[in-house]
Protein backbone atom coordinates (compact mmCIF):
# COMPACT_ATOMS: atom_id res chain seq x y z
CA UNK A 1 0.00 0.00 0.00
CA UNK A 2 1.13 3.66 -0.72
CA UNK A 3 0.65 5.59 1.90
CA UNK A 4 3.33 8.08 1.76
CA UNK A 5 2.10 8.69 -1.75
CA UNK A 6 1.54 12.31 -2.50
CA UNK A 7 -1.93 13.35 -3.32
CA UNK A 8 -2.05 16.53 -5.98
CA UNK A 9 -6.15 16.84 -5.69
CA UNK A 10 -5.69 18.99 -2.92
CA UNK A 11 -3.01 21.16 -4.17
CA UNK A 12 -4.90 21.72 -7.71
CA UNK A 13 -8.59 22.19 -5.40
CA UNK A 14 -7.37 25.89 -4.70
CA UNK A 15 -7.09 28.93 -6.97
CA UNK A 16 -3.92 30.18 -8.16
CA UNK A 17 -2.91 33.56 -5.94
CA UNK A 18 -0.21 36.15 -6.27
CA UNK A 19 0.95 36.57 -2.75
CA UNK A 20 4.03 39.19 -3.58
CA UNK A 21 5.05 41.76 -5.90
CA UNK A 22 8.70 42.74 -5.86
CA UNK A 23 11.58 41.86 -3.42
CA UNK A 24 12.95 43.92 -0.16
CA UNK A 25 11.30 46.11 1.75
CA UNK A 26 10.01 47.81 -1.18
CA UNK A 27 7.74 45.00 -1.89
CA UNK A 28 3.69 44.56 -1.86
CA UNK A 29 2.81 41.75 0.02
CA UNK A 30 -1.34 40.83 0.16
CA UNK A 31 -2.34 39.01 3.12
CA UNK A 32 -4.57 36.60 1.47
CA UNK A 33 -3.57 36.76 -2.06
CA UNK A 34 -5.31 37.97 -5.48
CA UNK A 35 -6.91 35.53 -7.23
CA UNK A 36 -5.24 35.41 -11.10
CA UNK A 37 -9.07 34.36 -12.25
CA UNK A 38 -10.38 37.84 -10.41
CA UNK A 39 -7.69 39.90 -11.86
CA UNK A 40 -8.05 38.77 -15.77
CA UNK A 41 -12.75 38.97 -14.92
CA UNK A 42 -11.49 42.66 -13.53
CA UNK A 43 -9.17 43.33 -16.34
CA UNK A 44 -12.48 42.10 -19.00
CA UNK A 45 -15.42 44.17 -16.84
CA UNK A 46 -13.17 47.07 -17.20
CA UNK A 47 -12.71 46.55 -21.12
CA UNK A 48 -16.00 46.57 -21.40
CA UNK A 49 -16.40 49.83 -19.74
CA UNK A 50 -13.79 51.15 -21.51
CA UNK A 51 -16.12 50.84 -24.79
CA UNK A 52 -18.59 52.44 -23.59
CA UNK A 53 -16.71 55.72 -21.64
CA UNK A 54 -17.96 58.20 -23.53
CA UNK A 55 -21.66 57.47 -22.43
CA UNK A 56 -20.43 56.36 -19.14
CA UNK A 57 -18.13 59.72 -19.03
CA UNK A 58 -21.66 62.00 -19.54
CA UNK A 59 -23.34 60.59 -16.79
CA UNK A 60 -20.65 60.60 -13.74
CA UNK A 61 -19.18 62.92 -12.35
CA UNK A 62 -15.19 63.42 -12.71
CA UNK A 63 -14.65 62.86 -9.25
CA UNK A 64 -16.55 59.07 -9.45
CA UNK A 65 -14.79 57.87 -12.69
CA UNK A 66 -12.06 56.80 -11.00
CA UNK A 67 -14.06 54.89 -8.98
CA UNK A 68 -16.18 53.61 -11.40
CA UNK A 69 -13.23 52.26 -13.50
CA UNK A 70 -10.89 50.82 -10.79
CA UNK A 71 -12.62 50.04 -8.16
CA UNK A 72 -16.49 48.75 -9.44
CA UNK A 73 -15.06 46.05 -11.90
CA UNK A 74 -12.23 44.73 -9.04
CA UNK A 75 -15.89 44.42 -6.88
CA UNK A 76 -18.27 42.44 -9.15
CA UNK A 77 -15.03 40.31 -10.43
CA UNK A 78 -14.69 39.31 -7.03
CA UNK A 79 -18.51 38.55 -6.98
CA UNK A 80 -18.46 36.39 -9.83
CA UNK A 81 -15.50 34.67 -8.91
CA UNK A 82 -16.89 33.86 -5.38
CA UNK A 83 -20.34 32.72 -6.80
CA UNK A 84 -20.79 28.73 -7.41
CA UNK A 85 -22.48 28.03 -11.09
CA UNK A 86 -24.02 24.93 -10.50
CA UNK A 87 -21.68 23.75 -7.73
CA UNK A 88 -18.78 24.40 -10.05
CA UNK A 89 -16.08 27.66 -9.86
CA UNK A 90 -16.61 29.94 -12.62
CA UNK A 91 -13.24 28.63 -14.88
CA UNK A 92 -14.40 24.93 -14.22
CA UNK A 93 -17.88 26.15 -15.47
CA UNK A 94 -17.52 27.41 -18.66
CA UNK A 95 -14.60 24.82 -19.42
CA UNK A 96 -17.57 21.83 -18.75
CA UNK A 97 -19.96 24.05 -20.81
CA UNK A 98 -17.64 24.55 -23.56
CA UNK A 99 -16.78 20.25 -23.66
CA UNK A 100 -20.66 19.83 -23.59
CA UNK A 101 -21.16 22.18 -26.88
CA UNK A 102 -18.17 20.43 -28.87
CA UNK A 103 -19.27 16.67 -27.45
CA UNK A 104 -23.15 16.78 -27.27
CA UNK A 105 -23.77 15.26 -30.69
CA UNK A 106 -22.24 12.11 -29.35
CA UNK A 107 -23.65 9.62 -27.34
CA UNK A 108 -20.74 6.84 -26.08
CA UNK A 109 -21.03 3.10 -26.25
CA UNK A 110 -18.04 1.01 -24.71
CA UNK A 111 -16.25 4.32 -24.45
CA UNK A 112 -16.32 5.12 -27.87
CA UNK A 113 -18.31 7.90 -29.49
CA UNK A 114 -21.08 7.11 -31.55
CA UNK A 115 -22.13 9.62 -33.80
CA UNK A 116 -25.61 10.89 -33.62
CA UNK A 117 -26.70 10.36 -37.46
CA UNK A 118 -26.10 6.74 -36.67
CA UNK A 119 -28.26 6.79 -33.35
CA UNK A 120 -31.00 8.13 -36.07
CA UNK A 121 -30.86 4.89 -38.13
CA UNK A 122 -34.21 3.03 -37.67
CA UNK A 123 -33.16 -0.30 -35.54
CA UNK A 124 -33.84 -3.85 -36.11
CA UNK A 125 -33.93 -6.39 -33.25
CA UNK A 126 -34.01 -10.26 -33.62
CA UNK A 127 -35.88 -12.53 -31.60
CA UNK A 128 -34.70 -13.96 -28.68
CA UNK A 129 -34.72 -17.82 -28.38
Amino acid sequence: MRSAAYSYRKFFKYPLKIWKIGKGEKSLVFSKGIEIRQIIVAVLIFGLFFLFRGSINQLLPTALQLAFYAVLPWMIAGAICRSKLDGKRLDRFFIGYFQYLYNKRFSYSSHKPVYQLQMKKAQSYERFN
